[in-house]
């Protein structure tokens, strides 16, 4: 169902590309940030490294009297996470430190190169295991002696401020990622909605309620909602055509087997009784692959809907009649608001059947059920006939449904009804099955198309 929703693809392609977008900015916007806080902090290291060496290093020499005149308190402060340490440019021994190393050491380094014109940045790990961030200049002087300046700063400092920053971010794009969510199914549902208007429309096509797709719809799909409307045009045109040939076939066909069944019965020869019984034989095969060639045209007709309570109440009303000295007592229960995706005369033929057939074989007691039957994609409606006659067994039920298998000769009819509501329900889709009745008898299910749809 995933890969067949529009909506849910749009959905998923949307948040994907939000997500990797949004993770892509998150990335650039730390990854910015850290370089400006980096920056910033090596250009206060710069800072102190260059008060550093313009208060303790002269032409005379080294002289620490005057570190104090750098103007970073946190060099006084033990383990206070700042340091400087001035070493020897020759030996590397450390000559001078800050008090806030309080009588520790920094890693022993390599003395950094003369030619060097900037700084070189270094990661120490200093007194307590902390993460120190430093600069280190080798100062050269006129008589040949150097010195290495060595100025450090907390560096869990600086990756606190990362981390808060990230977590910011993090937030705000999160943030952010529910408000696009929002706009998104927002977007989502508004720009398919002439989707779904024209899916209603459809629904009053099918249903009989309009002969077209009616609705204004945007020019995107105004084409295909007019190929729609052109295709249903189509639709009927070829029913209609349909139906006039196969009215016209019967008509011919009807007159000369009319002409031969007179002449047979009017001369008294065997072989004119051979001859009606061979026409009666043809005239009801006609008759049949009309019917079936009537049922192809209409069945699957776009907009054919026939309310089922009319039709059956009506049916009722005649078997009464028909079978009244029979005093047959005949129960319905139908199930309110069903329509029956098809034509009424061909609802009006299987029903028939069916309730002839009770009436015929039941002992005094009918019972007509007319129910919907649940199908998200295809929603049907069931027509059960009971009847409390005699019942058959497995091997009655096959001769009964069998094409013109008549089970009492006794009985009027020709043997087609059983067949013919099961091949007019196969057309349209659904489907007719015996078993034993509850009321003793048999009971027939036929199962059709509804057109009840959900307004999705």
């Amino acid at each position: 169902m995933i890969a067949k929703s529009l909506s849910v693809r749009l959905a998923l392609v949307g948040a994907a590309g939000c997500a990797l977008a949004l993770l892509i900015a998150a990335v650039v916007f730390v990854s910015l940030f850290r370089q400006s806080v980096e920056r910033t902090f090596d250009d206060r290291l710069n800072s102190l490294l260059s008060a550093l060496v313009g208060a303790t290093v002269s032409e005379d020499g080294l002289d620490t009297s005057t570190a104090e005149l750098i103007g970073e308190p946190r060099f006084s402060l033990p383990q206070s996470g700042w340091y400087w340490q001035i070493r020897d440019g020759g030996s590397g021994d450390v000559l001078a430190a800050s008090f806030s190393l309080f009588g520790d050491r920094l890693p022993e380094l390599d003395v950094p190169p003369e030619e060097a014109d900037e700084p070189r940045v270094l990661e120490l790990r200093g007194p307590n295991d902390t993460r120190l961030r430093a600069l280190e200049r080798r100062i050269s002087l006129a008589d040949g002696r150097s010195y290495a300046v060595l100025v450090a700063g907390n560096a869990d400092d600086l990756a606190q401020d990362v981390a808060r920053f990230g977590t910011i971010v993090g937030l705000t794009l999160g943030a952010l990622a529910i408000l696009l969510a929002l706009g998104m199914a927002l977007l989502i549902r508004f720009g398919l909605s002439p989707l779904r208007d024209v899916r209603r429309a459809l629904r009053r096509v099918r249903q009989g309620e309009a002969a077209q797709l009616e609705g204004a719809f945007p020019a995107e799909i105004a084409p295909l909602v007019a190929d729609l409307n052109a295709l249903l045009t189509s639709n009927r045109e070829i029913v209609e055509r349909a139906r006039t040939h196969v009215g016209n076939l019967a008509h011919a066909l009807k007159t000369p087997l009319a002409v031969l069944q007179n002449e047979a019965r009017d001369v008294t020869h065997p072989l004119s009784a051979k001859v009606a019984e061979q026409v009666a034989l043809m005239r009801d095969q006609v008759g049949h692959h009309l019917d079936r060639a009537r049922m192809a045209a209409q069945a699957n007709v776009i907009g054919a809907v026939t309310p089922v309570a009319p039709v059956v109440e009506g049916l009722v009303r005649v078997m009464r009649k028909i079978h009244q000295d029979r005093a047959i007592e005949m129960a319905v229960e139908l199930q309110p608001g069903l329509r029956f995706r098809g034509e009424r005369h061909d609802l009006e033929e299987m029903l028939g059947n069916l309730l002839d057939n009770a009436c015929k074989w039941g002992e005094g007691s009918v019972r007509v059920t007319v129910a919907a039957k649940p199908d998200r994609r295809r929603p049907m409606l069931v027509a059960t006939v009971d009847d409390d006659g005699a019942g058959l067994d497995d091997l009655g039920i096959e001769a009964a449904l069998a094409r013109g298998g008549r089970l009492d000769e006794s009985k009027p009819g020709s043997g087609l009804g059983l067949s013919i509501v099961m091949e007019l329900a196969s057309v349209y889709g659904g489907g007719l099955s015996l078993r034993r009745s509850p009321l003793g008898g048999l009971s027939a299910e036929l199962v059709l198309p509804s057109a009840i749809y959900e307004d999705l």
